[in-house]
């Protein structure tokens, strides 16, 4: 009973949350979050140990910079930390329903989607995964290709097939969020985009795009190099995703859905275009294979797959306050009184920069990958960083460009990034070690933005 409550209090919460998109905010997020927090509190207990105890960490340290923000000068933003975080889960939660169609009607574990489908769970029945290097460069090639579109699920939809076989390894982790990060920079379907859009309104979108586009694929080629150079004898055993009809349909429909959606209902956020597309997308092939009976499958998912999904929700949930309190701390001013006024001073801003260029571009770009690794995500320091620059007129195209690198790369190195955070929770796989091990990957590409933003300056 308990369990199944935990499931109906995650539908609720997307429902509230979907309805507060759709109508402008009719509803508050903030009461999605009150859900989804009583969920955590009811399924808290079946939280791997380890993680309760990474979740009680990350929402104190962010209800003490808060509560930090609120004695100082009364301001603190606690509608946000409740529900700031909402929209994501929402949207893994959406995703998860993707699960009742990724096996073919008549398939051995077709009618226990619930129990034989989730990650982890080995189904010799399945076909066989494709091998070798082949395998490993399509693999990549179709996170990279539907990533631009259905966000983080594509890399969900590659990683489950692969997870069912076994513990996810490291090469196709590190080498599937590379990939994914760098094609943030781009993808005018990620939330990095819009943040950009947001604090600077005078960028030309199509420039930024172009602009980055290259570095989606240097980024592909350091990582096939890389393989090549460090990891040859175990590629030859890597399986990757089958790359046929049945396997990219799931992809390509969600895809198309997203797109029509988007054309449709363009105020939507991107957000709520793909948790609809894929709740849309399960109910629609659900009642060609069964008719009537699909709502029947529908609620036994509610209440017996959502609730499995405990341990990535609640990260996501925790990781909203700690980014609120952050906001609340740096939009107040209050970074000079905790760190020192030697590096967070606006006059020590104004008398190092007397102007934004490639150079300046590279240099924050290097704090703001810096900041990422520390914990605080790019979101946060995008919107501390434009007030900070306002006074020296900045090319808007250079300056967005620099914000979409920084996005991409530090997502990558930050241990608290909703990507790492998925395969924590998802995966098993540490979020501190899989920023780890991206940050050698990191430091290269890094070298290689500091180019780009040069060849950039030439264009604006």
């Amino acid at each position: 009973m308990r369990v199944a409550t935990g499931g109906i209090l995650v539908a609720i919460m997307v429902a509230l949350t979907l309805v507060s998109d759709i109508t402008n905010h009719a509803i508050p997020a903030w009461t999605a979050g009150i859900v989804g927090w009583c969920m955590v509190c009811l399924l808290f207990v079946d939280v791997k140990k380890s993680q309760r105890y990474q979740t009680v960490f990350i929402a104190l340290a962010g209800v003490g910079l808060l509560i930090f923000g609120q004695v100082r000068d009364g301001h603190a933003l606690w509608s946000h930390a409740i529900g700031s975080n909402t929209g994501l889960v929402t949207m893994l939660a959406s995703v998860g329903f993707l699960r009742l169609i990724a096996i073919p009607a008549g398939h051995p574990s077709a009618d226990k989607p619930s129990a034989n489908n989730k990650p982890g769970a080995v189904d010799k029945s399945d076909q066989q995964l494709p091998v070798g290097f082949g395998a490993y460069i399509k693999t990549l090639a179709g996170v990279c290709l539907f990533g631009a579109v259905i966000n983080i699920s594509a890399p969900i939809i590659f990683s489950d097939l692969l997870y069912k076989r076994g513990a996810l390894p490291r090469l196709a982790s590190q080498s599937i969020t590379r990939i994914f990060t760098a094609t943030s920079t781009w993808s005018p379907f990620f939330g990095g985009m819009a943040a950009v859009l947001t604090n600077v309104p005078d960028m030309r979108i199509s420039f930024a795009m172009l602009a980055c586009l290259p570095f989606v694929g240097l980024s592909f080629l350091v990582v096939v190099l890389e393989v090549r150079l460090r990891f040859w004898n175990q590629i030859k055993d890597f399986k990757g995703y089958p790359v046929n009809f049945y396997n990219l349909w799931i992809p390509a429909a969600l895809t198309m859905v997203i797109l029509i959606l988007h054309k449709l209902f363009p105020a939507w956020s991107v957000l709520s275009h793909i948790s609809v597309s894929a709740l849309l997308l399960t109910a629609a092939v659900l009642l060609a294979r069964e008719g009537k009976n699909f709502v029947q499958t529908l609620a036994r998912f509610v209440v017996e797959g959502l609730p499995t999904m405990i341990n990535e929700l609640q990260l996501f949930l925790a990781a909203g306050i700690l980014a609120a309190g952050l906001v609340t701390v740096i939009s107040g001013g209050h970074l000079p009184e905790l760190f020192g006024p030697e590096l967070f001073g606006p006059e020590h801003f104004g008398s190092e920069l007397s102007g934004f260029t490639a150079s300046s571009a590279a240099m924050l770009l290097g704090v703001m990958i810096l900041l990422a690794v520390a914990g605080v995500h790019p979101v946060v320091t995008v919107s501390s960083a434009t007030p900070l620059l306002v006074t020296l007129n900045p090319a808007p195209d250079l300056l967005a460009v620099c914000y979409l690198l920084a996005w991409g790369l530090g997502t990558c190195a930050s241990p608290l990034s909703g990507t790492h955070l998925v395969f924590q929770g998802r995966y098993e796989i540490p979020s501190w070690k899989g920023a780890f091990w991206n940050w050698p990957y990191v430091l290269v590409m890094y070298g290689v933005a500091v180019v780009l933003l040069h060849v950039v300056e030439h264009f604006v």
